[in-house]
């Protein structure tokens, strides 16, 4: 009897929460840039080929998040082999080499600036990474994560969003009544 790679304890309760909470907070977030977006696409207008209105903007920019989930999906289960090919063969010439290091110091410095939107992408995909390898430790097939995972994603994702759009309201009229009550309780005992 040869021992197997993989182990089947159940399904990945634990790592497959974080995930969904990543994404789901991802949502939220992105439930929150979304009347920047849409104002970015309807100040852009001239850049498509069809008239776009509040309504396809906020399909668009809702579409645009959704994109960017199933992108990060098909990065997680690109085999080893796609990167391989991708990154191995480069570094093999001078020239190569040196136009890879420049183009690492160009993200290095554009993960600097903008840290903040690195660091949301860095989350999620360390969520994805740890839930990829939690089911393919269980035996799960690669199209099998990829779908388990595109489904859990952007369902958090549409989650997140929803939640967002349903107690936004909710929640700055709690913060606002909390800042009042301070405000009240300082200015009354000062």
């Amino acid at each position: 009897m040869t021992a197997s790679r993989t182990q089947d304890y159940g399904f990945p309760w634990i790592s497959l929460g974080l995930f969904c909470l990543a994404y789901g907070v991802f949502g939220w977030l992105v439930g929150e840039m979304i009347p920047a977006w849409q104002a970015w696409l309807l100040g852009h207008q001239t850049w498509f080929f069809w008239p776009i209105d509040q309504a396809i903007a906020f399909k668009m920019a809702w579409g645009f998040g959704g994109g960017l989930v199933l992108l990060l999906m098909v990065v997680l289960v690109a085999p080893l082999r796609i990167m391989q090919l991708l990154f191995g063969t480069w570094l093999r010439s001078d020239a190569k080499a040196f136009t890879s290091v420049l183009a690492w110091a160009f993200a290095a410095v554009l993960i600097i600036c903008w840290l903040e939107q690195f660091v949301r992408f860095f989350v999620l995909l360390s969520a994805g990474i740890l839930c990829h390898l939690d089911l393919q430790i269980r035996g799960y097939r690669v199209w099998q994560v990829f779908l388990i995972l595109s489904g859990m994603g952007l369902g958090s994702f549409a989650l997140g969003g929803y939640l967002f759009s349903q107690f936004q309201i909710e929640i700055a009229q709690l913060l606002l009544s909390q800042s009042c009550k301070k405000w009240l309780t300082s200015s009354v005992s000062g």
